[in-house]
């Protein structure tokens, strides 16, 4: 059987998943679907709007044949850290081909720009210094100078979101040394970032998720499938959706009590952005406020969140796990049939249920559905991580 792996947070499964989850099968002419998943906490740096479990069942509803979350350090990471923990899971299970949406549509030029970034990473990273010694410069911004000035020709403009997961997937693959091969569509009526819907049925997740936090479910119903309906509106019913708001209060508290030199050591707290965020956090009222206060040029409002989150998760290189593993959330038929052909296989732990895994390999993403379930109504996720089985569909 032929497996392509697309890498994906549902946040919440919409029209636009369909239509890459229809394109993933159609292009790569695959025989079955592997998505490796964002758990509790995304990439960005922030919470999901509603559990795994139930962004695992709109996936495995909507097509996909096995869901795999993605540990928390690596989900909740920049892009190279995301990227190498995915791509690690998709190589151990024998995954032939990715397939991911990008802005600018050409497989050739991902593969082209890892390739050249893996022969010329020491003059890449002279230049990246060179370009982040300049204040002005984001990390992102001096990461898409420094690749051009190494490949001026190179038409992959790595400013755009969806390019930069790209890039980072293809690099890698090459880097790991994996025999995935690249497959890319152009994204299609809406960016990553609109909150204004301009086509008929499909609309960013961004757009989707501010109708589902004011309640506009007739809005949104024309953007997402009607099993993903199905499953938002049961899980409203007794639950509330979560956002950044639900955890405000925790990480002001840690932000303006802790010392300066116990923040340092948190993961992705240098260049002393400790000293914002603490100043940022004691005048704001809310998370917005805060976010607005902390961006600058030079710390985007991804490096924001993702720092907060880090904090708040209290994360530190001491309490990454040393090994990458495998947690199975959904399944179909399609997806049991695989697994049993390579599971003999696969060199990472597989853990179906968390009571029966090592804590040593778990304990991290543990504490991070503890973290999550502070949000209100979500209290029973700490028993449901250890006990619910992996959705299946057969």
């Amino acid at each position: 059987m032929k497996a392509t792996g697309i890498i994906v947070e549902y946040n919440p499964f919409h029209n636009g998943h369909l239509f890459h989850l229809q394109e993933a099968k159609k292009q790569t002419q695959a025989d079955v679907i592997i998505a490796v998943m964002s758990g509790s906490f995304l990439q960005r740096g922030e919470p999901a709007l509603l559990p795994k479990w139930e962004r695992a069942q709109m996936a495995v509803d909507a097509g996909v044949d096995l869901v795999i979350e993605l540990p928390f350090h690596f989900a909740t990471q920049q892009a190279a850290i995301f990227a190498n923990g995915a791509i690690e899971i998709l190589g151990a299970l024998e995954t032939d081909s990715i397939f991911f949406g990008s802005e600018n549509g050409d497989a050739n030029v991902f593969s082209s720009a890892a390739k050249l970034m893996t022969e010329q990473s020491v003059l890449f990273k002279a230049s990246m210094r060179r370009f982040l010694d300049d204040k002005a410069n984001s990390y992102a911004t001096a990461w898409n100078a420094a690749f051009h000035e190494l490949a001026p020709d190179l038409t992959l403009d790595l400013a755009q979101p969806n390019n930069i997961l790209g890039f980072h997937y293809a690099l890698a693959i090459a880097e790991q040394g994996e025999k995935i091969k690249i497959a890319t569509m152009a994204r299609q009526n809406a960016a990553y970032h609109d909150t204004d819907p301009t086509h008929h049925s499909i609309a960013s997740a961004t757009a989707i998720r501010t109708m589902l936090l004011a309640n506009d479910w007739e809005k949104a119903r024309q953007y997402v499938p009607d099993s993903t309906l199905f499953l938002l509106q049961k899980f409203r019913e007794t639950h509330s959706f979560v956002s950044w708001d639900d955890f405000w209060p925790l990480l002001k508290y840690q932000l303006i009590t802790a010392p300066a030199a116990q923040l340092q050591n948190i993961r992705g707290v240098s260049e002393g952005i400790e000293n914002r965020l603490q100043q940022a956090a004691l005048h704001a009222a809310s998370f917005d406020e805060f976010l607005a206060a902390a961006t600058t040029k030079r710390y985007s409002n991804s490096r924001i969140k993702r720092t907060a989150l880090q904090i708040l998760a209290q994360q530190t290189e001491t309490t990454i796990p040393t090994q990458n593993y495998i947690r199975l959330l959904g399944i179909s038929a399609i997806g049991q049939q695989y697994l049993r052909q390579v599971k003999k296989d696969i060199e990472l732990p597989i853990v179906s249920t968390a009571s029966k895994a090592s804590p040593a390999l778990i304990e991290n993403d543990i504490r991070a559905t503890k973290l999550y379930s502070f949000a209100p109504t979500l209290e029973n996720q700490i028993l449901r991580d250890f006990h619910a089985s992996p959705y299946r569909r057969t």
